[in-house]
């Protein structure tokens, strides 16, 4: 069955046809040892001391919250598939989720999404974001948070806060002048004995809601702090997600009274979390990692000297055993009807010709420089990945046990095996574009009409005009092809000038 559009189907009729009864899968995704930690802690600030320390496990006869922690999925619903071994995808995280709720139990006691659940704003990010809030709190295991990160804030603000109805939303430094506005100050669930509120505090507004006359404000820390706190009993648990940089996080314990017995921390630029929490002036202090690789298993509980928390890293791989890696099966057929849906929707051309190329040139295609460059040229098309690059995608729709989906449809996917995807005059379709299929020339090189032009007067150089490693990893980042290495790739594709054209 086709996914409804969500713009056209009423929400309340839409959630209640795609919620899904069945449990999920039972599989073995391993977890693997916990990675290295994040990047080095920023100074402390003046006045707040860092405890060098880690806190020791909580006791066993304590009895502790035990939180399942994601966020920063940046719209990676699933990995691109583009290496093994890749981790991630919710549904091995609604695999997961599913397993530890058989027979009634439940493992959890609070499932908490932190926010940023797209990078971009785009036509695809809209659809992501409606997919994954349809699977994270539409479906048999519903989460019971979702903070707004930054990102979140950049969305159509009417058509995302429709969207967002159908999730418990804690917003505590945000308000809004608009009456569909779904944030609240906390989320508050009572777990056994213990009270729990979660606040979230985003710290910054985007450009777009810095506008005059934009639907949401922001609230100082302080006020919003204790916004967030009225009516709370002194005995309950106090978890407050913060959507900054590390650093930023802790100029803003200072400014928090009473302290928080948890900070969750959604610092894009901790990739992976670190081995343990971190701990400041009595405060842990967490950070889940980014792109939906990985969840945290957090246990946390108030003991007389204070707040003590722990954390299992729970990297979210494939099983090597079950066809196609795994994972809840009703996700995967939520996702299967999104990546049908971009098709159906010409996802891909609407987001073709929107950004103007970096040099202000055009493309001209590959081809056109084979006339001045027929060494390079040959060397590319016939000694190389990237000369066949298009090749792959088409192949790798056809076979099943890759994809089966029309990946050659998807904008994510095409986006690295083509020339000019997105920007004026760039890669539109296969159809439409033929000669910018594949990673051409200018891929790295740029757009070259007016290098072509000028007669090769016109240098060209490389995208950036950085280290022509940047330029690669563009592509090829650390999720993609984790053992890339410059040094060990660039002879697989060496090329250079003609003679007579070296420079003088």
């Amino acid at each position: 069955m086709m996914t409804p559009r969500p713009w056209t189907v009423p929400l309340a009729a839409f959630l209640l046809a795609s919620v899904i009864a069945t449990f999920a899968q039972c599989g073995g995704d391993a977890t693997a040892a916990s990675p290295a930690p994040g990047p080095n802690i920023a100074a402390t600030p003046p006045g707040l001391t860092q405890d060098p320390a880690r806190q020791p496990p909580i006791p066993q006869n304590v009895d502790r919250v035990r939180l399942l922690v994601s966020g920063a999925m940046l719209g990676r619903l699933e990995p691109c598939g583009c290496a093994s071994g890749q981790l991630g995808g919710l549904p091995r995280r609604m695999q997961h989720v599913g397993e530890q709720s058989l027979g009634g139990r439940k493992t959890y006691d609070l499932l908490i999404e932190g926010g940023d659940m797209v990078e971009g704003a785009t036509e695809l990010d809209m659809q992501k974001v409606f997919t994954a809030l349809q699977v994270l709190f539409g479906m048999q295991h519903p989460y019971d948070v979702l903070g707004i990160g930054q990102k979140d804030l950049e969305l159509p603000f009417a058509e995302w806060t429709s969207y967002l109805a159908m999730a418990p939303v804690v917003a505590t430094d945000l308000t809004s002048t608009a009456a569909e506005w779904p944030g609240k100050p906390f989320v508050e669930k009572q777990v056994r004995n213990h009270k729990i509120r979660v606040l979230s505090f985003t710290l910054a507004l985007p450009e777009v809601m810095q506008k005059e006359g934009a639907p949401i404000q922001l609230l100082a820390p302080a006020e919003a702090w204790k916004l967030g706190l009225q009516g709370a009993e002194d005995a309950t648990l106090r978890i407050l997600l913060v959507h900054a940089t590390d650093g930023k996080t802790r100029e803003l314990l200072p400014k928090l009274e009473p302290k928080p017995d948890l900070v969750l921390c959604f610092d894009e630029g901790y990739t992976e979390p670190p081995a343990h929490p971190e701990l400041l002036n009595g405060v842990p202090i967490v950070y889940p990692g980014t792109r939906g690789r990985m969840l945290l298993d957090v246990s946390l509980a108030r003991l007389p000297e204070g707040p003590r928390a722990g954390y299992e890293i729970l990297p979210l791989q494939g099983s090597k055993t079950i066809p196609g890696g795994g994972g809840d099966p009703d996700t995967k057929e939520v996702l299967l009807q999104h990546r049908l849906l971009v098709k159906e929707d010409h996802v891909l051309a609407k987001m073709a010709n929107q950004r103007p190329t970096a040099n202000g040139a055009t493309y001209v295609g590959s081809a056109t420089c084979a006339g001045c460059h027929a060494t390079a040229y040959d060397i590319w098309k016939n000694k190389t990945k990237h000369g066949h690059a298009w090749q792959t995608l088409v192949d790798a729709e056809k076979d099943p046990k890759r994809y089966g989906w029309p990946v050659t449809a998807y904008p994510d996917c095409v986006s690295c095996h083509v020339v000019g995807y997105g920007e004026k005059s760039g890669f539109v379709t296969a159809e439409d574009t033929p000669s910018l299929t594949d990673v051409g020339c200018e891929r790295c090189h740029g757009a070259g009409s007016d290098h072509v032009q000028s007669g090769g007067k016109k240098a060209m150089g490389k995208v950036g005009g950085g280290m022509a490693s940047v330029v690669c990893t563009q592509c090829h980042d650390f999720e993609q092809s984790p053992d890339f290495l410059y040094t060990n790739k660039w002879p697989l594709i060496q090329h250079g000038r003609e003679p007579g054209q070296e420079k003088k």
